[in-house]
């Protein structure tokens, strides 16, 4: 959620939809819709990437090591995703 406000995502998406309601009603909908959708898709991947694993030929070890990997990852990704995203949408709202 925290990404999608600090980026500025939210209010670009509120801005080029043009609610009738103000910011301040849309802007949290529109956060609580998109961290649904992460949240959904991040959980499938992370099923779909254990099971690939999990077929995979490496060895027990390097298994582990990815897995417990996963959540440093998830955690790093919202601070670079912040940069990124706010990156683009203002390349967006300046064209």
């Amino acid at each position: 959620m925290s990404t999608a406000n600090n980026s500025g995502l939210t209010t670009t998406i509120s801005r080029s939809l043009n609610f009738t309601q103000s910011e301040d009603v849309v802007i949290p909908i529109i956060t609580m819709i998109l961290s649904g959708i992460v949240i959904v898709s991040g959980y499938f991947l992370s099923s779909k990437l254990t099971s690939a694993l999990d077929r995979s030929g490496l060895r027990e070890i390097q298994k582990s090591l990815i897995i417990l990997s996963l959540p440093v990852v998830y955690f790093v990704f919202p601070l670079v995703a912040v940069s990124v995203f706010g990156t683009l949408t203002s390349a967006v709202i300046v064209n």
